[in-house]
């Protein structure tokens, strides 16, 4: 049966028996016969490419292969193709943006319940809360830290991701980006120059919340102004003092911070002595005052360390003043400070020992054989008060000077010789030559 198949089939015999040719099929060529599909590839790539362009989009390609029309291409490619490129590069972007603000939102909020070990945990919590005993300020301040933080990182973000998005549509626009750049730049550049003092806050706001200088709860010193920080954001610092007075800081203007809640403090007492009190045993009652308060319960919790007595702190004419120092913890100075002045007082009452008054005094020694010097040294001082002249001599017309007390006239000292700076006490004198002078107090 194959072979059948494959047998060639006779061609068929004229009367005569030979075999006849067979007859090819003609076939005519229209005029028209270049515009089969097969032929036409190249006139239709170069069409499409004339209406939309050498990189068409899925839009224009499927308008002109349904249409065939360059117009309906070309519309598509303007109202439809190039929004929804701009529709997709916006969507992405929102994406983008809500996922790392999604991970920042919950870094932040790690922080701020303090279940985070990163850079945005504070540095002092078990510090602080020791500090602060009630855990509610520790908490605030990590709230607000964070949140200060998370704020800065989202708008960082937010400014990134969507100046990026806006510099792809205006390509996709056909817009020339580079006058674009260089017009941002020099912007920039001037910006940074007409607003370089809020740059500058916000540099040092961010740094200062990363580096964790200060928080919500502390008591700093920033040069003229020393309080509570009640609130801390990236521009500015608001502080209350001891009196009530609410003080806002540029965190631009802070060149230095001083920080005395940071995990421990001290507390230095100063007792002033008369030399009547035996420095040994006034040391002993001193060590005694500070040994009962370390023992009692209610403020053993809040002193970290051994009291100490560090001995004679300075010595004037009048006495001199003994020196306690406790390191407590931070923010229990005053406290610990007052209590302090308290039982002091209490064991040096026992004991009979009074407080002295601690001043500084001069001792000026003057020869009586050198009544001139004196009578000098006494002139001088009169003209940088204003009574007598330059030159020592008294005038009539000026008013005698103020003393407080009034001495009696007996007290003066000096003659004549003098001048007017001889009646020493008693006043400016009105003699003005060699023999006795009248002094304010009455005649010699």
């Amino acid at each position: 049966m194959l072979g059948a198949f494959l047998s060639p089939t006779p061609a068929p015999t004229t009367a005569a028996g030979s075999a006849s040719p067979t007859p090819i099929p003609s076939v005519s060529v229209s005029p028209g016969a270049t515009d089969d599909p097969i032929v036409s590839i190249e006139g239709v790539g170069k069409a499409l490419r004339e209406a939309c362009g050498t990189d068409a989009s899925i839009t224009c390609r499927t308008v002109y292969n349904v249409t065939h029309s360059d117009y309906l291409a070309s519309g598509a490619e303007v109202f439809l193709g190039t929004p929804i490129k701009i529709l997709l590069i916006l969507m992405i972007a929102l994406m983008v943006r809500s996922l790392l603000h999604r991970f920042i939102r919950r870094a932040t909020g790690r922080a701020a319940s303090g279940r985070s070990s990163g850079p945005l945990r504070g540095l002092r919590s078990n510090t602080l809360l020791g500090a602060f005993g009630d855990p509610t300020v520790l908490i605030e301040r990590r709230r607000q830290r964070a949140a200060t933080v998370g704020s800065l990182l989202r708008s960082v973000t937010s400014i990134f991701i969507f100046g990026l998005a806006f510099l792809t549509i205006l390509g996709e626009l056909g817009i020339n980006l580079a006058p674009i750049v260089a017009s941002a730049g020099v912007l920039g550049i001037a910006v940074g120059f007409g607003a370089q003092n809020l740059v500058r806050d916000f540099l040092s706001g961010m740094f200062m919340l990363l580096e964790d200088q200060y928080g919500v709860g502390d008591v700093i010193d920033v040069g003229p102004i020393s309080g509570t920080v009640e609130a801390v954001s990236l521009r500015m610092t608001r502080l209350r003092d001891v009196e009530g007075t609410v003080w806002y800081v540029r965190n631009g203007e802070i060149t230095r911070v001083g920080n005395k809640s940071q995990q421990w403090a001290r507390t230095v007492l100063d007792v002033p002595l008369d030399y009547d009190t035996e420095v040994t045993e006034a040391k002993r009652l001193l060590r005694r005052a500070a040994d009962e308060l370390w023992q009692d319960d209610e403020w053993s919790a809040l002193i970290l360390d051994e009291p100490e007595v560090w001995g004679m702190e300075t010595m004037t004419a009048d006495g001199y003043t003994l020196r306690i120092a406790i390191k407590t913890q931070p923010l229990k100075q005053w406290d610990v400070a007052r209590e302090l002045r308290e039982r002091v007082r209490a064991v040096l009452s026992a004991a009979g020992i009074a407080l002295g008054t601690v001043q500084r005094s001069e001792v000026v020694v003057v020869d009586d054989d050198d009544e001139e010097g004196a009578a000098a040294e006494e002139d001088e001082t009169s003209s940088n008060d204003g009574s007598t002249d330059s030159s020592g001599r008294g005038g009539g017309d000026l008013p005698a000077p103020r003393i407080d007390p009034p001495l009696p006239s007996s007290s003066t000292s000096g003659g004549g010789q003098a001048g007017a700076g001889a009646g020493a006490g008693a006043g400016a004198g009105a003699g003005a030559g060699p023999g006795p002078g009248t002094g304010a107090g009455g005649p010699r």
